[in-house]
């Protein structure tokens, strides 16, 4: 009987540890972490247009970091603070491993991004993001914006 017990124990961890996971984690860490840093604008998509760093008329650098007790967002436009976005805990992040895709509520405005995670090895990080919008997944939701980070 002990014996059965061990194996039936034995299994369910196996099963339980096997099962790939949607948690929000990736190598021990929240895949948000990916977010830290500074990020290039270099490419808008519109449902009817691309608009590349050359043709987007001024330079869009996106920090991300941690400052006191609080994760912030600032948007510099031609080196110019343009906007600040400070991360909301309640509502807090919502990250899914499987698709690398995090998704921000921002304090004190009611507007969420998403953004997609794209990693490669050897290769900077890539962001794909959506507007700063109220509500996600609407006809606003088509505009994308596509980062690369700086080293």
């Amino acid at each position: 009987m002990i014996k059965l017990a061990r194996l039936l124990a034995i299994l369910t961890m196996l099963t339980t540890v096997s099962c790939e996971r949607d948690t929000g984690m990736f190598g021990g860490v929240p895949i948000e972490v990916n977010l830290i840093g500074k990020w290039a604008l270099e490419l808008i998509v519109t449902p009817t247009k691309s608009f590349d760093s050359a043709q987007i008329g001024y330079k869009e650098v996106l920090e991300s970091g941690h400052e006191i007790d609080d994760e912030v967002e600032r948007v510099y436009r031609n080196d110019t603070l343009f906007a600040k976005h400070i991360w909301s805990r309640v509502p807090g992040t919502v990250s899914k491993t499987k698709t690398m895709t995090v998704i921000v509520t921002y304090r004190g405005s009611g507007l969420k991004r998403s953004y997609k995670i794209r990693k490669q090895t050897g290769q900077p990080t890539l962001l794909e993001a959506s507007a700063y919008l109220p509500e996600l997944g609407g006809n606003a939701d088509t505009v994308k914006f596509f980062y690369k980070e700086v080293q």
